[in-house]
């Protein structure tokens, strides 16, 4: 049985932050999206199931976005990402792609 759950918040009559919790089990994701005066996400703020954050600044499935999670800060432009910055134990790395998501730099070069 599945736990899905949506509230909205309404300002003036209109929808301005929609909660959800969807999945099953002890720790079902929840995704806060914050809406512009179309009704569009423009901020959304999401934890899956097993407590991975993510910020996606700008609509999280089309268009241009910006997304924030612990190790990486991605752009993103028609749903390829474009440019990123990322980070690990090994240290880090900024990508630079074309616009169908393929890298065309990165630094440190790769040998």
């Amino acid at each position: 049985m599945s736990d899905d759950a949506t509230s909205g918040v309404h300002i003036d009559g209109r929808i301005r932050a929609v909660l959800e919790t969807c999945g099953d089990g002890a720790a079902p994701s929840v995704r806060l999206s914050l809406l512009d005066a179309r009704g569009e996400p423009a901020i959304v703020i999401q934890i899956d199931g097993e407590g991975a954050p993510v910020v996606h600044v700008g609509h999280p499935d089309r268009g241009v976005t910006v997304t924030v999670s612990p190790n990486a800060v991605d752009l993103w432009s028609g749903g390829n990402i474009v440019a990123s910055v990322r980070s690990s134990e090994d240290g880090g790395v900024v990508e630079v792609a074309d616009g169908e998501g393929r890298v065309q730099r990165a630094w440190p070069e790769r040998g």
